[in-house]
């Protein structure tokens, strides 16, 4: 039995290879209907670390730098616009490329998401709490080559996941 694809989580660091991988994301939601979640996950510094740093800027301060990061965060991902209408503009744009009737685009329903916390326990979190049926994560160049092993978060995920994980490489070339 061939199970459906009827919901994605595309994990992002904001790298440019996510965003390239993004393109086989939206090829597959348009395919399959699939709807598309975008996480971001902001990895949580140790709590010893967390500390210390409260202690030296204070945590006022601390709180100000953890938000303004998590706000430059938000606006990488869908900038000024709202996320729906980011969302909605690459779509539309990938089905004119593709030469996809926009009726077959149109009802694909997407949603950005950004946590803290433990990178890997988190994509595989939202992929349960999100029904996920596939994760989709770029690969960094070079981190799955003869000389070096695979990242520990897609290691990791790899490991722990239980519906399937696309690893998709860098165009060759880039970085």
């Amino acid at each position: 039995m061939i199970k459906p694809v009827k919901s994605i989580l595309f994990t992002t660091n904001l790298s440019q290879n996510s965003a390239e991988a993004f393109n086989h994301v939206i090829s597959l939601a348009v395919r399959y209907q699939a709807n598309i979640i975008i996480l971001h996950v902001m990895e949580k510094i140790p709590d010893y670390a967390e500390a210390r740093l409260k202690g030296l800027l204070g945590e006022e301060k601390w709180e100000e730098i953890s938000k303004s990061h998590e706000d430059s965060a938000r606006q990488v991902l869908i900038g000024k616009k709202s996320s729906n209408n980011l969302i909605r503009e690459a779509l539309d744009q990938f089905c004119i490329d593709a030469g996809i009737e926009s009726a077959e685009c149109g009802d694909i329903s997407r949603e950005i998401v950004i946590r803290d916390g433990d990178v890997v326990e988190e994509i595989l979190d939202q992929a349960s709490a999100y029904n996920s049926d596939l994760i989709v994560m770029a690969a960094r160049q070079g981190i799955i080559s003869r000389d070096t092993s695979i990242g520990s978060t897609i290691k990791g995920v790899l490991r722990k996941s239980r519906v399937p994980v696309l690893v998709v490489p860098p165009e060759p070339g880039k970085k």
